[in-house]
């Protein structure tokens, strides 16, 4: 191919001529001073696209992070020009302000805000800059936010000459205090919800309001993070624990902002002297301040530790930022129980208005629930339910006792006793969620609750109660376990927590059967030596009658089964009681002694039903038979119809217990 064609095809292909790749070099290359000499020559294009996102050279320049040269080169323009290339968006119509956010000096923004200033006397009728949003309807308000710009954020909230709220959500319902929590930006997170505190009730397009989304993050929470060895631990204890919001840049009149720092003092010298209490807070605040500049000095010398301390400043700010979103939380107050009748307490509301609509609103969802549960059958509506609802419609309390996070669960019960008690539409409560996903930590806490008790009682919409939930596997997670042995180590931890409720159980359970079968022994044997009817010169009266014969052998069938059940029932109250022992050998003879005990009740029953029939004379007429017959096997009907339901009942427990053991 000749030296002319590749020429051609390379100017019918290229979409920037020499002189634009040239100013990508520069720009490349950070050699701002050839960049803007490569437009002195050429003004006009500065409105041309520079790269393949469509951002002109105007947008390029601001990666330099100098106000001057982003100064100049506008100043270049033509006013209107100016005016227009200010608000030119790229291709996703970020406009020169979106793209200032990445910039770490405020004053750079501040060189946009200026030029609009001169030129908006000129323009009739305009949108301001800060309120132009792009594609995804993200003002540079937002976008600040949601990159972490703290210090832009501020700068910028203070040029808003609206109503700041209306940054506060783009186009998909996403909140702008929703995007600071997924990109784990905290601080600023804690500014926005301190400035509005109606953005911890916004939910987003999946329903979740943020503290639901921060119940998902266990990462960032202390209580979640894996171990980091000793030396790490030990550096990360002796690390400040407070100072991390501490904001070193002040605003434009040079003074440190309202509530930027832990440390000031609050105390107020213009009040009087100190007195001692003060004097000790005084002392305390001037020691922490010399703490936390000494190990500042560290962490930019040595960074391992300046990576424990970042660490630390996560799980503390996000600490900080449950506790705030705790307090906006009502949810734990919308309890469902078996009959699915939700009780619902409203919070208190910011106005009348909005406590009307919220009743109507609840009373229209309690009345689709009762329609629900008229139509349906329980079962089946305890299924449907169970199968639409998944971990995101729980809950912020039971959101977290599943992610294993304590400090969010600690705070809720802390600030509202009663909300270990909610009850989620499935059933659940917060110990279940902790059983089900292996959270250790969160079951202690609860433990330690005078609650505890009443929840371990309660059975999920799924007729799970809390054993079936430590046996399902679906939710277990190795939690970076090392081996098999050490899961299994792991999973022992749990049987030990359930171990003590099970002997007390299986003991009185024991001992209530052994009662029983002593009972039923005793009227077995009495019964064998008073005999219907009376005997003769030693013969029994009704010795050839095929009913006495029966009678015998009832009796003495159910005298011996009474005894055995006595002798199982003993030999369980006088086990040991180890872990294992739970495996095999007490749900056999727990079942051992159930069948017994139950055989040896139907026996007595059939006695009792025999010596009727031999009592009580009858004339042969075929419905007295009949009737007395009835009558004589109705308490044996009962009795099976009332008792083998139970004893069916008690066997798929020991089994499913059985399965459980052989799990692990």
């Amino acid at each position: 191919m000749a030296e002319s064609e590749r020429e051609s095809i390379k100017e019918q292909i290229s979409m920037f001529d020499e002189k634009m790749i040239s100013a990508q070099r520069a720009a490349r290359s950070e050699n701002w001073r050839e960049f803007k000499k490569i437009f002195k020559v050429d003004r006009m294009r500065l409105l041309d696209p520079l790269d393949l996102f469509g951002n002109t050279a105007i947008h390029i320049a601001t990666h330099s992070d100098n106000p001057n040269l982003l100064q100049e080169l506008l100043e270049l323009l033509p006013r209107q020009e100016r005016w227009r290339v200010m608000r030119m968006g790229n291709c996703v119509n970020n406009t020169l302000l979106h793209e200032i956010v990445f910039c770490t000096t405020v004053d750079m923004a501040g060189v946009v805000f200026k030029l609009e200033k001169e030129l908006q006397e000129e323009v009739e009728s305009y949108d301001p800059l800060v309120e132009v949003r792009n594609d995804s309807g993200e003002s540079p308000l937002f976008r600040a936010a949601k990159l972490g710009k703290l210090k832009m954020l501020k700068y910028m909230a203070n040029h808003v000459v609206g109503d700041i709220r209306s940054h506060f959500v783009r186009f998909d319902r996403c909140s702008i205090l929703h995007a600071c929590i997924l990109g784990q930006f905290f601080d600023v997170a804690i500014w926005l919800l301190k400035l509005d505190g109606n953005l911890a009730q916004h939910k987003d397009m999946d329903g979740l309001t943020c503290l639901q989304l921060l119940a998902n993050m266990p990462l960032v929470f202390r209580s979640q993070t894996p171990s980091m060895g000793a030396v790490k631990n030990l550096v990360y204890y002796l690390l400040p624990d407070e100072g991390y919001e501490i904001d070193d840049d002040y605003d434009e009149k040079g003074e440190e902002e309202e509530g930027s720092v832990l440390f000031r003092l609050r105390t107020d010298l213009e009040s009087g002297p100190l007195d001692k209490a003060k004097q000790s807070v005084h002392q305390f605040a001037a020691f922490s301040r010399i703490n936390y500049a000494i190990w500042k000095i560290l962490a930019k010398e040595f960074n391992g530790i300046g990576h424990i301390w970042e660490k630390k400043k996560q799980h503390k700010l996000a600490e900080c930022l449950a506790e705030l979103l705790v307090q906006k939380d009502f949810s734990w107050q919308i309890s469902f129980h078996s009959n699915f009748q939700p009780l619902i307490v409203l919070p208190i509301l910011s106005s009348k208005l909005d406590r009307i609509k919220e009743i109507q609103l609840m009373k229209e969802k309690r009345q689709l629930v009762e329609i629900a549960h008229s139509r349906i059958s329980k079962p089946l509506l305890k299924e449907s339910i169970s199968k639409a609802s998944h971990f995101k419609n729980y809950t912020p309390l039971l959101m977290a006792a599943g992610s294993g996070i304590v400090e969010i669960v600690e705070k809720i019960i802390d600030m509202n006793p009663e909300a270990i008690s909610h009850v989620s539409q499935d059933e659940h409560n917060v110990l279940h969620m902790a059983v089900k996903h292996r959270q250790l930590k969160i079951f202690n806490l609860i433990k330690r609750n005078s609650a505890f008790k009443s929840l371990i009682h309660r059975i999920t919409g799924e007729g799970r109660t809390l054993l079936h939930q430590v046996a399902r596997m679906e939710f277990y997670k190795e939690q970076r376990l090392p081996g098999v042995a050490f899961q299994l180590q792991d999973e022992l931890r749990w049987y030990e927590d359930m171990h003590k409720e099970a002997k007390c159980w299986i003991k009185e359970t024991a001992q209530s059967c052994s009662t029983v079968a002593v009972l039923v022994a005793t009227v077995v044997f009495a019964a064998a030596y008073t005999i219907p009817g009376g005997s003769e010169n030693g013969t029994p009266v009704f010795f050839g009658s095929r009913v006495f014969l029966f009678f015998t052998v009832t009796d003495v069938v159910a005298l011996v089964s009474s005894l055995a059940s006595v002798v199982t029932f003993l030999s369980i109250l006088t086990s040991p009681f180890e872990l294992w022992d739970f495996y095999k050998s007490l749900p056999r003879k727990l079942n051992l002694g159930f069948a017994l005990l139950f055989f040896s009740l139907v026996c007595t029953m059939l006695a009792f039903s025999a010596t009727v029939l031999l009592t009580i004379q009858l004339e042969n007429t075929k419905w007295t038979s009949v009737l007395f017959y009835c009558a004589g096997f109705l308490p044996v009907a009962i009795f099976a119809w009332m008792q083998f339901p139970l004893y069916k009942t008690l066997q798929k427990l020991v089994r499913r217990l059985c399965n459980r053991v052989k799990q692990v």
